[in-house]
């Protein structure tokens, strides 16, 4: 009878043994499992639309009784449909995907954050940059990956899609205007009393027509210490157009210049 047990305790650990090994390998095998664009797509497309059709309910139910509680409900509407998206984006090997996804992910997030603050500055900051993020990180993935749209959210994502194409604008005319002013160059001279001053001639060499385009100044010295400010100011900034900048109040022992885009409005 011991004899009997003994082998029937070997053989339970045989089996146990086997079966660990088994299950240890469709781990590995889950572990490396990969995703195609279109089964991917699916699940983005089943996300974004259950979003939409969850806020419309929220909307319609009005299941709240003050904003905050609104608010509330719909930052986790957000993070329900982030789970969904990033539960399998790193099964994807497109990495231009990837890059779109997390661009729609990161506005998504700051929009989470702007539902759940009750600092109306940082909502207008957290809702700033989501728009310039989500918006045309979904436009293109509907244009370029197939994301499908339901028929009832169709004339929504006509508007955002409206809205991403000034995002866009805006996002070109800031990544320009940042570049343009470390690019101008600045010639050192005085004036009819000796003082100095600083000159350049600037052109818009872009295809964006600026109404108003302004830099601030700092004036430092040779140790990289501030010692002035001012601030340039470029209106009509038209396509092929150059404008002459004049800093005339330059502080002595300024050595450098740094410029800082202040404000830009597009015509």
């Amino acid at each position: 009878m011991k004899k009997y047990f003994s082998l029937l305790f070997m053989m339970c650990l045989l089996v146990v043994g086997i079966v660990g090994c088994s299950s240890s390998d469709e781990v590995e095998t889950a572990k490396g499992e990969t995703l195609s664009n279109d089964e991917y797509i699916k699940e983005f497309s089943k996300a974004i639309n259950t979003r939409w059709a969850e806020q419309e309910k929220l909307e319609a139910s009005e299941d709240y009784e003050t904003e905050k509680e609104y608010n509330e409900k719909n930052a986790e509407i957000l993070e329900k449909e982030l789970a969904s998206i990033e539960k399998n984006l790193d099964k994807i090997e497109d990495k231009e995907l990837k890059e779109v996804v997390n661009q729609y992910i990161e506005g998504a997030k700051y929009q989470v954050e702007m539902f759940k603050t009750e600092d109306f500055e940082l909502q207008l900051e957290h809702s700033e940059k989501s728009e310039q993020l989500r918006k045309p990180a979904l436009i293109k993935l509907v244009d370029e990956y197939n994301v499908v749209i339901e028929e009832e959210f169709q004339q929504l994502y006509k508007d955002f899609k409206q809205q991403a194409t000034v995002i866009n604008k805006e996002n070109d005319a800031q990544s320009f205007a940042e570049k343009f002013a470390q690019e101008i160059v600045f010639e050192k001279t005085t004036d009819e009393y000796k003082n100095d001053m600083y000159t350049a001639i600037v052109e818009n060499t872009s295809d964006i027509e600026f109404n108003s385009l302004s830099y601030d100044v700092q004036y430092k010295d040779a140790d990289g210490i501030v010692i002035g400010n001012d601030y340039i100011n470029l209106e009509n900034f038209t396509l092929g157009s150059k404008q002459k900048i004049e800093l005339t109040y330059v502080p002595e022992n300024t050595a450098n210049l740094e410029l800082t885009l202040n404000y830009l409005e597009l015509k």
